[in-house]
Parts: structure tokens; sequence; C-alpha cells
């Protein structure tokens, strides 16, 4: 059912939650896993080449690495990039661009008050711009 799965991450629990699930879901489907994190949107202002903003792409990369890539557990269909955007506007245009099926977003839960999924802008956007399914996934 699903090829092409797109999980937003943000380096929160929530993200942990739904990587997790994406996870499951490719391997159930053979599916490709992109994970994606929108970088601060006003680095879009600078040359791909400027040290600031290579910098900060890089020391992204490196955090994926060693937060984010020992719990996709081995898993060989599994990509990541980061890129400066809106979160929301870039999660539907890569997600339109790249013909996926799925995009998973984690929801924000705070565990002082009754278990409920919340999501906010970001999230909103995507359910309403979303050109293909989107899960929301509780923490």
């Amino acid at each position: 059912m699903f090829k092409r799965i797109l999980v937003a991450l943000k380096f929160i629990p929530a993200s942990q939650t739904a990587l997790e699930k994406g996870v499951e879901i490719a391997r159930e489907h053979g599916a490709e896993l992109h994970i994606f994190h929108a970088l601060d949107f006003r680095l879009q202002e600078l040359d791909a080449r400027d040290p600031r903003r290579v910098e900060i792409s890089r020391a992204t990369e490196q955090r994926f690495e060693t937060e984010v890539k020992p719990l996709l557990n081995g898993s060989n269909n599994a990509t990541f990039g980061c890129q400066p955007a809106d979160p929301a506007m870039g999660i539907c245009k890569l997600a339109r661009h790249n013909n996926y099926d799925l995009i998973i977003l984690g929801s924000h839960q705070q565990p002082e008050k009754k278990p409920m999924g919340r999501i906010n802008y970001v999230g909103n956007t995507i359910l309403e711009k979303a050109p293909c399914p989107v899960m929301l996934v509780p923490s």
C-alpha cells in the first residue's frame, strides 16, 4: 500500500514516536522511508555555501547520526535530509515533489494533562495542504 513514507522530524520525543511508527510501517510495506528536518527558514537568505548555513546543516546531520539513526534498527531504506524551510510548507512541497504516499507527524502531548494528541500550527497546516494521507502519532 505505501511505497514512499515521509517522517517530519523535530528532535523532540513526539518525533521519536512518529519515527518508530514510520520504521514499523516502512518494514511492513517494504517502503522507502525519508526523514526530513526543516532548518530555520531564515537560513534561506544565505547562500548554500555560506559557512554559517553549512555548519548548521552539518551539525543537524551529525545530530541525526547520533540521536536518530540508532533508532532505525539498521533499516537500509531510510534516508535523511534537512534544509531551510517553513516546516509545514517544506513538508508538503517535499511530499508533492517526491510523490510520497504518507506523511507521519508526532503530536505534542503534555504528560501532566489528560492524554490527547495535540498538533500545532505546523501540524494543522500539513493536514490542510498535504498531497497525501497524514498520520498523526501520539507520543
